[in-house]
């Protein structure tokens, strides 16, 4: 029977509220019911679909399973739906084959040829694939009836999304996607080759993928929670959406991988090489991201909350309106980089490196940036308040209608910066060298001023009232007449 017309529906729309989504446990499959509004109106169409998702009485061409059983070998063979369970096909050839729902759980495949097979909805839970061939290997979502496929509207990898809102049952849904879901969960794939793989919708949780090779591979929506991808060379890879909580990337290649929307919630991507990679919209809170380098990454609207990232490279990446908050930065280079509205409340930012970096409007309320290097930084309009800067290097910096309330700039270099309307407020400036500043317009109420030097500075409408000027050095500054300032 023909599998009559599904309203499309875009992956994009999982998790955001009307439709279900697909939660994979250590042995289970569960599906989060969708809202109920739609499904009395589609139940009488939901009865007929149904019958379009039964079974194939298609299977195993059983010669060609014969000939696998005595030659370890069946290039191009049709392997539809046979169970292998726990079958010793350790270098066999299967290229080319077709393997579509094939049950190969526990099966050992190691350093076997699986080049450009169809694998999709095969079963390979705790089967061993280590250093197998997989190259343009498809291991994605399999399609029910190879005799009557899809319509082109929809897609394998977000059927269970339309059907759950025209008002599937979830355990209906989650039996169906159980039976076309490629399951490679607790598998071995150390050292296997998946350049161009097909991986989408995948369930690869606790997978290990320790110096795989994945280069250009597509891994969509695929389940990682937990994988082992340490030294695996992911080089633009496509990893939108993917899910790789607490999963570990230590020294992974991910240059030019598409990560936007994946989950990294936990993960270890330490000493990681992510230049150009594209991590827009993905969760890294509370990541370990020490010594990694994202030289030129894009990290746009990225949640970093709590991540630890010292010592990593940012240098002409793109962080803006990305979340920081109570980040670990120190020492990391963000020289050149893209901050603007970026949230770095609480963020430790000791000895960072982010000359020439652009900080307009960032908040950074409360952060630590004792000895960081910020000569000619753009932080206009940024919030500073309460913000440690004891030492920093600001030469040049241009900090306009920045505030700075509260903050400790102790020591600090302020050398030729602009500081036009800033607010300063009680901040402490001891022993800071604001000579040749521009301070026009800024507001110094209340400020500790002890041994600053604001030779040759500009302070014309500059306010002072209240301020500390004990051994202030004001020398050759325009606009400024110590008798004027009221509380002197």
């Amino acid at each position: 029977m023909k599998i009559p017309f599904i309203l499309p529906f875009n992956t994009e729309n999982v998790g955001r509220g009307r439709l279900s989504h697909i939660e994979v446990g250590k042995n289970t499959i569960k599906v989060k019911p969708a809202p109920t509004c739609l499904k009395t109106l589609v139940l009488g169409i939901s009865l007929v679909i149904t019958q379009g998702f039964t079974n194939t009485t298609h299977a195993a061409n059983p010669q060609h399973l014969e000939q696998l059983k005595t030659t370890n070998a069946c290039p191009q063979c049709d392997l539809t739906d046979a169970d292998l369970t726990n079958a010793n096909l350790q270098q066999a050839d299967l290229s080319s084959a077709n393997l579509k729902g094939a049950i190969l759980e526990g099966a050992n495949l190691k350093e076997a040829n699986l080049r450009n097979a169809e694998l999709n909805g095969a079963k390979l839970a705790g089967a061993n694939l280590a250093r197998t061939n997989l190259r343009e290997a498809k291991l994605a979502l399999r399609e029910r009836d190879a005799n009557n496929p899809l319509p082109s509207q929809v897609e394998p990898d977000n059927l269970y999304n339309t059907l759950s809102w025209l008002g599937y049952f979830p355990a209906f849904i989650a039996n169906w996607y159980e039976a076309v879901v490629t399951d490679l969960r607790d598998a071995n794939l150390q050292g296997a080759d998946l350049y161009r793989a097909n991986l989408n919708g995948a369930l690869l949780t606790r997978v290990n993928l320790q110096e795989a090779q994945l280069d250009y591979a597509s891994l969509v929506s695929t389940h990682l929670q937990e994988a082992t991808l340490t030294n695996a060379n992911l080089v633009s890879a496509d990893l939108r959406n993917a899910n790789l909580t607490d999963a570990q990337l230590e020294v992974a290649d991910i240059r030019s991988a598409d990560l936007r929307g994946a989950n990294l919630n936990h993960a270890n991507l330490d000493t990681v090489n992510g230049d150009s990679a594209n991590l827009s919209g993905a969760n890294l809170s509370q990541a370990y991201i020490s010594n990694a380098d994202f030289n030129g990454a894009v990290l746009v609207r990225t949640t970093l909350q709590r991540a630890v990232l010292n010592g990593s490279n940012f240098q002409k990446a793109d962080l803006s309106q990305a979340n920081l908050q109570e980040a670990l930065l120190k020492g990391t280079g963000l020289n050149r980089a893209n901050l603007t509205g970026v949230n770095l409340e609480g963020a430790d930012l000791s000895n960072a490196k982010l000359a020439i970096a652009d900080l307009t409007n960032a908040q950074l309320t409360g952060a630590i940036l004792h000895s960081a290097y910020l000569h000619s930084a753009t932080l206009t309009n940024a919030n500073l308040s309460g913000v440690d800067l004891q030492q920093a290097q600001l030469r040049e910096a241009n900090l306009s209608n920045v505030t700075l309330v509260g903050a400790t700039l102790e020591d600090a270099s302020l050398i030729r910066s602009t500081l036009t309307g800033a607010n300063l407020t009680y901040t402490n400036l001891t022993r800071c060298d604001l000579r040749g500043a521009n301070l026009t317009g800024a507001d110094l109420s209340y400020a500790n001023l002890t041994q600053a030097d604001f030779a040759q500075a500009a302070l014309m409408g500059a306010t002072l009232q209240g301020a500390n000027l004990s051994d202030a050095n004001f020398k050759g500054a325009i606009g400024f007449n110590r008798y004027a300032v009221p509380g002197q």
